[in-house]
């Protein structure tokens, strides 16, 4: 459609009037002529006329487009794209973006925030549309909804239980408008929590897009919130005979001393309450004691109120988790150095446990399944001892591999001959080295080789120090087979004085390790197994990386968090759950209790800047109309000169006048 750069030109089209006038306002001169008598002329009468038309109409006609054409030409026409005039219907957008995450629940922030969201419905003119986001975008009203919609929608938010995520929110806000808007707003009204808000960055700007922050829920002062006391911890361990302790560990965020009521409740009934006293920034612990199999699950609950209460509660099991389980793959259990193998690690695996809930239990049924083909039982740790004949006839390695694969731990020894281990473990492709010799085993002439010193970077350095570094490098191997070429992708934690290897380990992805021990642990082969400090090396060297060494527990997840079993559980808000045959704590997350927020020029910085932005986005959308504006004004302009040629022409003398005007002269 047809537009006008200078609209106020347009006035100048009153001047057509002029040759309208000019056209009624014209006589014609009548022409005098010599004539010798007039008697001969006979006398009329001269007819009245009560108006007078414009002489020449075809003339007129002319001149009122001539000047009806340079108007046009002083407006500025040009033809604007359809596209622009729908964005000028659609007109100025804004997109109200609230924050729910579950800090806005505290210090009055989501109230705030609804109140806040109301009065710009009801203060600006614009096209309105609603955006709710925690850890992710929840809730979209579009642009151009009705304004009791966006009312309802407002009033109807509540908390989300997900830590919150401001960047997947940011990264969507482009989204939320319509195409060709002619401006584009997203107010934010959030709190601004630092862990939801501090690694967030989108340039709004440069995506043509103004921004407004309104900052809620911030307390006395800016840029800090205080009065709020939660419970950051709570687990539950087997105490003495019969009995659980419950300990808890509640935190201050206020920089004032606080007392208050920490209460227990089992069976739907309050079982005891503690009275706590935390200093500023502090922390205190509160132990609570239940007997054992009376109750299956406890939450744990401040009874004084604060600023956030939904870290004031804590919900947790008083089950007993399963224990880790381990087996043996032995092919000739009456052969002596197995039966003495079996037994020192099957009592240490036994005795690493704690008088907690950190427990091993052997399961050799369960190893036998696995032995068997049974990819589907459970079992963390594998032995296979004496590795020989058998283990090749059996085709085992077809099994272990998914089995370490999958994230389990194997321990293998060899047999003798030595030759024969190593040469099945290279065929099963998993491990690649050679063998050169078995160390102390031609002349029995009692040489005692020892354990190196342990490189200073490795985990076994950082273990043993003191009294314990001691015993270990007192350690006796009296045979051992002398490994060589031995792959770089294999890691060797243990040598000997002379640099050769003790211990070899593969580790896969999962976590899955293997562990190839050169020798038997055996008296006859080393005096290892009778040293205190056999235990803690045998575990450092089995435990994988998803192997908890010193606890044990159910899973505890945040909400959003998922556990993978045969299904998928995935946490959606605090409690006890049970799944399959695991028993979930889902625990309030950690990092929406803080009270610290980022402060406006932060948010600002992150979102492109403001100052300008006003400028900037009047630069860009004065650029997009440009773009789309197809000039007429030469069109018109020629036009016009055509116009003004033809009437020059029109009016122009006639040579015919002149002639006979010379001639009545002459």
């Amino acid at each position: 459609m047809i537009e006008f750069g200078q609209p106020a030109a347009l006035w100048t089209g009153l001047a057509i009037g002029l040759p309208i006038f000019a056209h009624m306002a014209y006589q014609t001169v009548t022409k005098k002529h010599a004539f010798p008598s007039l008697r001969f002329i006979q006398p009329s009468s001269i007819p009245r006329t009560g108006r007078k038309t414009p002489s020449d109409l075809l003339l007129l006609l002319l001149r009122i487009l001539l000047f009806l054409f340079i108007t046009l030409l002083l407006a500025d026409p040009y033809w604007q794209d359809p596209r622009v005039s729908s964005s000028r219907d659609q007109g100025n957008q804004t997109v109200i973006a609230i924050d729910v995450s579950p800090s806005m629940e505290g210090w009055n922030g989501l109230r705030e925030a609804k109140m806040r969201a109301q009065e710009l419905l009801s203060t600006e003119d614009s096209e309105f549309g609603l955006v709710s986001f925690g850890a992710d975008v929840l809730q979209q009203v579009k642009v151009g909804a009705e304004m009791e919609t966006l009312a309802d929608a407002i009033e109807g938010l509540g908390h989300d239980w997900r830590k919150g995520n401001a960047q997947v929110f940011l990264d969507r806000v482009p989204e939320l408008f319509s195409e060709g808007a002619l401006s584009k707003k997203v107010v934010i009204i959030s709190d601004f929590q630092s862990s939801d808000w501090q690694a967030v960055y989108r340039d709004l700007i440069s995506d043509g897009i103004n921004f407004e922050l309104l900052q809620v829920g911030a307390g006395e002062e800016i840029g800090g919130r205080t009065k709020n006391q939660g419970i950051v911890e709570a687990k539950a361990v087997p105490v003495g005979s019969g009995n659980i302790r419950v300990w808890v560990v509640v935190r201050n965020w206020d920089d004032s001393p606080q007392s208050l009521e920490l209460s227990l409740s089992a069976g739907g009934a309050i079982r005891e309450k503690q009275n706590l006293k935390l200093n500023p920034l502090g922390s205190a612990q509160a132990q609570f004691i239940l007997p054992a199999g009376d109750f299956s699950k406890a939450s744990v609950r401040l009874e004084s109120k604060d600023d956030y209460a939904l870290d004031n509660e804590r919900s947790l099991w008083l089950k007993a988790p399963p224990p880790r389980r381990f087996g043996f793959w032995i092919g000739n259990e009456n052969q002596k150095d197995t039966k003495q193998e079996r037994d020192f690690l099957e009592t240490a695996v036994l005795s690493s446990g704690d008088s907690g809930w950190n427990r091993w239990e052997s399961s050799q049924d369960i190893a036998d399944e696995k032995r068997m083909g049974d990819a589907s039982s459970d079992l963390e740790l594998l032995f296979a001892l004496g590795v020989g004949d058998w283990f090749e006839k059996e085709a085992l390695a077809a099994g272990l591999i998914p089995f370490l694969e999958a994230g389990g731990v194997c321990l293998m020894t060899p047999s003798e001959p030595f030759s024969a281990s190593i040469s099945i473990i290279n065929k099963s492709k998993l491990m690649d080295f050679s063998f050169s010799k078995v160390a102390g085993a031609a002349s029995r002439s009692g040489e005692v080789f020892r354990i190196a010193a342990l490189a200073q970077d490795s985990p076994l350095s950082q273990l043993f120090s003191g009294t314990s570094a001691r015993d270990l490098y007192l350690t006796s191997f009296q045979r051992f087979g002398v490994l060589k070429k031995i792959k770089s992708t294999l890691r060797v934690p243990l040598r000997d004085r002379n640099g050769y290897a003790l211990a070899v380990v593969r580790e896969y992805e999962s976590g899955g390790r293997l562990v190839f021990l050169p020798f038997r642990v055996s008296p006859s082969w080393t005096d290892l197994p009778l040293r205190n400090s056999f235990l803690p090396l045998l575990m450092e060297m089995v435990k994988k990386g998803r192997m908890e060494s010193t606890s044990r527990a159910w899973p505890i997840l945040e909400p959003g968090d998922a556990w993978t079993g045969s299904e998928v559980f995935r946490a959606e808000q605090p409690g006890t759950f049970r799944f399959e045959d695991q028993w979930i704590e889902v625990v309030p997350s950690l990092a929406e209790s803080s009270p610290e927020v980022s402060t406006s020029a932060e948010v600002d910085l992150a979102l492109g800047g403001k100052e300008n932005a006003r400028g900037q986005l009047a630069d860009r959308s004065g650029d997009s109309s440009m773009e789309n504006r197809l000039s007429l004004w030469l069109w018109f302009a020629i036009a016009t000169s055509i116009l003004l040629i033809v009437e020059m022409i029109w009016c122009r003398p006639k040579l015919k006048t002149l002639v006979e005007e010379d001639k009545l002269n002459a």
